[in-house]
This record gives structure tokens, C-alpha cells and sequence, in this order.
């Protein structure tokens, strides 16, 4: 009877094991900088905090992240992904400890190597979205070291990878533009004549990139003269001028004899934009 029962029981089915759960997808979803468009003065320097959105990290280390001068290998995450809001990002509480490495810098600018350890690395989890599939965590990195104006303008890299089970990895870029500032100074607008319009003059200078001085003279860059007839109105372009050796400007604009006016420098990938304050001009 034993036997009969036994073989009964065998015949029923397979054995069954419980199943394993299914492994989270390993994903990058966004990769954020503050301040997105760093400006370095000629004393000051700038603390870059590095968010990286991901999904399925696995370990202290999962998510690394590379902070170095020049364009990224390949496409910014940015590009590859649609147009949507920016989702929230939970409150981080500690855990991880992520670490972020600043590359030497590329050019002959002698800075030489420097580690970003991390004075303060959060790894923070909980839904960014709501989302059916969920598991986003964001990964914290505040580097210790700040960029300064010794460091190589331009573009720069941030190289995001995300190490999951089984050795298995996902690597995704952002790019933001490091840029030395700029000042438009002893910027006056005054009559001309009595009919020969309005005379702009002044001064662009920049930060002396080998530290030799604060600011010095940025020559040769051009420059757009702003004009509107009163507080209500728009500003308009209404004429432009060319910085000459040392930095200065003069330039008279003869269609206009009154209003308020400023000057415009617009930039450049190495060089921040800058504004000089409007001034009034009365009949």
C-alpha cells in the first residue's frame, strides 16, 4: 500500500521549485549638473553637484561618475531621450558612498590630476515618477575640490556608469560648458551733438586665465549696442562696435537722441556673456 501511494504521487507532476525574482533592469535616466552653466571669476571657484538618476545599481560603488575636459565619445543621455519635465528627486537619505573623479585637464594649463572624493556622497532611493515599473534612485555627488579659473574652458564631460548584477554594466555622458567670466566697465552713453545721435563707450575685460592679474583686456570681441525708448518697451539691437587692442570701445550710433541704452557681450564657449547696466538719455 505504501508503494502504490508512493508512485501515485510521482505521477501527479514535475517537482516545482519556487521561481527566482526577476532581476531589475540596468538603466540610466538622467544625469543633471548644478550650476548647468558654471561661470569662474578671477578669486572665486565653483562646487559642481552631479546627480545621476539610475535603476538597478547594485553595491557601494554602483554608480561611478568622471568629471574631465573635452566633448563627450558619444551622444548625451539628453539627446537620446523625448521631451519631458524633469521629475522630482526624492529627498536623499545617506548610504552609499559613490566617488567622482576629476580627469587632469588637457591642455598646458599645469593643474595636474585631482580626485574628487566626495566630502558628502548621498545615495537616495523612492520613486522619481509615478511610474509602473519604478526602482529609480538618485546618486548623489558633491566633489571636494572646485573648478577655478585654472582649469580648461569649454566643454566638459561627465561619464555616468552603472555597474549591476553579475558584472553587467550601462554607461551614459552630459556635457556642460566650464566659461570664464567677463565685465563691461565704464560703460557711459552721452549726446553726441545736437543732431548727430548718441556716443557708447567703455571697456570688456576678462578673467586673465594665467593669473597674472584679476581681469584683464579682452580685445577684438564684438559687441551689441541695446536700445528702448522708455521702461514699457522691448529692447532692440541699433547698432554694433568691435573691442580694439586694450579692450576699449567707442562707437555713435546717429538715428536715436534719446532713450535708454546698454551694451551686450554675448559670449563665447570659453568666455561668459555679460550686460552692462542700462543709462537714460533726455531730450
Amino acid at each position: 500500500m505504501i508503494r502504490s501511494l508512493l508512485l501515485v504521487s510521482l505521477a501527479a507532476g514535475p517537482l516545482t521549485m519556487p521561481a527566482s525574482p526577476p532581476e531589475t533592469e540596468l538603466a540610466i535616466r538622467a544625469i543633471t549638473v548644478r550650476p548647468e552653466e558654471p561661470v569662474v571669476g578671477a578669486y572665486d571657484s565653483i562646487r559642481l553637484v552631479i546627480d545621476v538618476v539610475a535603476m538597478g545599481a547594485k553595491g557601494k560603488d554602483g554608480v561611478t561618475v568622471k568629471v574631465e575636459p573635452g566633448a563627450p565619445p558619444g551622444p548625451v543621455l539628453a539627446d537620446k531621450l523625448p521631451d519631458e519635465p524633469p521629475a522630482p528627486s526624492p529627498a536623499p537619505t545617506p548610504s552609499a558612498t559613490p566617488s567622482a573623479v576629476l580627469a587632469p585637464e588637457a591642455n598646458d594649463q599645469p593643474v595636474g590630476a585631482v580626485r574628487l572624493a566626495p566630502s558628502l556622497a548621498l545615495h537616495a532611493t523612492g520613486a522619481l515618477q509615478a511610474a509602473p515599473a519604478g526602482g529609480w534612485e538618485t546618486w548623489r555627488f558633491l566633489p571636494d575640490k572646485r573648478l577655478n579659473r585654472y582649469y580648461p574652458t569649454g566643454t566638459w564631460t561627465i561619464t555616468a556608469t552603472a555597474k549591476g548584477a553579475h558584472g553587467a554594466t550601462v554607461t551614459e555622458y552630459a556635457s556642460f560648458q566650464l566659461r570664464r567670466a567677463t565685465k563691461l566697465t565704464s560703460v557711459m552713453a552721452e549726446k553726441a551733438g545736437r543732431s548727430e545721435g548718441v556716443r557708447l563707450s567703455g571697456s570688456l575685460r576678462r578673467v586673465d586665465p594665467r593669473g597674472y592679474t584679476g581681469y584683464g583686456p579682452f580685445a577684438k570681441q564684438p559687441l551689441e549696442i541695446l536700445w528702448r525708448p522708455d521702461e514699457s518697451s522691448g529692447w532692440e539691437k541699433a547698432g554694433q562696435t568691435t573691442t580694439d587692442a586694450s579692450g576699449a570701445f567707442e562707437t555713435t550710433v546717429t538715428d536715436r537722441t534719446d532713450g535708454l541704452w546698454r551694451v551686450r557681450y554675448l559670449g563665447t564657449g570659453h568666455y561668459a556673456s555679460d550686460l552692462s547696466k542700462s543709462q537714460q538719455i533726455t531730450q
